[in-house]
């Protein structure tokens, strides 16, 4: 048997068969072509910025989008899963849930722009290039606010349309961001380059929407609708803001009680760890759909499929994570010069967050269907608290790798062993498990 068909016959059983399969694999082609590209595209363009700034203003760099990316949260709202599920069972208020869904996240996004400036302003007042990298990197929110559009297209199983829309966005952009180190830009002016691919990336994903021939026009605002979304969204509005914070607060912590050369030390690491968070990502916004149904029709069928899920996600993010660690000094030396040398210890540690990180990703999918979304933002917070109180207690001892380590432990509490303290989450505890040791699991 070929390797293909091994591993389309592996696949099989926690997608779907048939029909459905078929189209679920076109998607994963489509979602897994498009990440590949702006891997290999984005990690060459990372690189030759973090060498082009250094340690210390990469370090300022990532303070502000931090700080900002805490605080986004207000724009996101949590919306994303929610949106999905919600066109695909009721389809024939498609033109009110997206206008409220809409309406909700540019408030978010306004919101989320006022306080970002408040907050740099209190933590730099002297700082001017800092609040100018909070302005840009805030405004970006305004723009994502038509992600929702991007939920319709997930509703429907179609993601060619959006993937197209977001590559031409981000060729666009890496151009300008190119024409922007060849001519030794301010670092603000990097900062507008990455903000210009959601500029593009918007207005790309409202003419794909257009061109859709069962569109539904005319998005109305119906504070009903919103008033729902939100009931059902804001516990996950709370797990985003803790997983923000869990993966955004190391850097703003760093900065402030060592320096922005500690953060940008960190940063470099964490960067390169960040390149792999698209894997999970987009791996289940490609199954997700089918997995929910299956949650509806049969749930041993459920079980089998997210066990498979699991599976996949754990032992690819170990696979991942082995040789990075082995390897993490001359990868960072060769790749961001000798400045960042000290970053190998950093990034050795902060990969093994990974395989917790991977399956906090596949999990979001059963707290979504048991409709357990508070279930899920304990986790979040339980993760954002011990981040926090870890980084108090490592930082100041050992900085970057202290910070590293944090995740690293944080991660691994939330995402796996608390699920074995609560009653009502045991059950996905075993499936987890379970998971570590088969991706085929048995019929009861």
């Amino acid at each position: 048997m070929s390797l293909s068909a091994r591993f389309r016959a592996f696949a099989a059983p926690f997608l779907a068969v048939g029909e459905e399969g078929a189209v679920i694999q076109r998607n994963v082609g489509w979602l897994a072509a498009d990440r590949v590209f702006r891997l290999a595209v984005g990690t060459v363009l990372n690189v030759w910025m973090i060498r082009y700034l250094g340690a210390q203003q990469l370090g300022l760099f990532s303070f502000a989008q931090s700080v900002v990316g805490i605080l986004a949260i207000l724009s996101q709202l949590g919306l994303e899963t929610i949106l999905v599920r919600d066109l695909v069972r009721r389809p024939d208020e498609t033109r009110e849930i997206l206008g409220s869904a809409l309406g909700l996240r540019l408030a978010g996004a306004a919101a989320t722009f006022a306080l970002s400036v408040a907050t740099i302003a209190l933590l730099r007042p002297d700082n001017r290039t800092a609040l100018a990298l909070a302005m840009v990197f805030a405004s970006i929110y305004f723009f994502l606010a038509l992600d929702v559009v991007e939920s319709w297209f997930q509703s429907r199983t179609r993601v060619a349309p959006y993937v197209v829309a977001r590559s031409v966005a981000f060729v666009l952009s890496s151009i300008a961001k190119t024409w922007a180190l060849i001519a030794g830009a301010p670092i603000v002016v990097l900062a507008m380059t990455m903000a210009g691919e959601y500029v593009l990336a918007a207005v790309g994903l409202a003419l794909a929407y257009r061109r859709q021939g069962d569109a539904p026009a005319g998005w109305c605002w119906r504070p009903a609708v919103a008033s729902q979304l939100l009931r059902d969204a804001w516990p996950l509005v709370l797990n985003g803001a803790a997983v923000m914070l869990s993966i955004r607060i190391d850097q703003a912590m760093l900065t402030l009680m060592r320096s922005e050369h500690e953060n940008g030390i960190y940063a470099a690491a964490q960067r390169l760890t960040e390149i792999l968070f698209f894997i999970p990502v987009a791996f289940m916004n490609a199954a997700a759909p089918a997995l929910l149904r299956s949650h509806r029709r049969d749930r041993a069928e459920y079980d089998r499929r997210l066990q498979r899920v699991f599976f996949v996600l754990t032992w690819t993010a170990v696979g991942i994570a082995l040789p990075v660690s082995l390897l993490a000094r001359p990868i960072v030396t060769t790749l961001f010069g000798p400045e960042f040398a000290d970053s190998g210890p950093v990034l050795a540690l902060h990969i093994w967050s990974a395989p917790a990180l991977f399956m906090g990703v596949g999990i979001s999918n059963w707290f979504i269907a048991e409709e357990r979304q508070r279930d899920l933002m304990v986790r979040s917070i339980i993760a954002a608290a011990a981040n926090v109180a870890l980084n108090l207690w490592l930082i100041p001892a050992f900085g970057a790798r202290g910070a590293a380590l944090a995740t690293l432990a944080a991660q691994t509490l939330a995402y796996w062993l608390a699920n074995a303290a609560f009653a009502p989450t045991r059950g996905l505890f075993r499936l987890q498990c379970r998971a570590l040791l088969r991706g085929t699991p048995r019929r009861d």
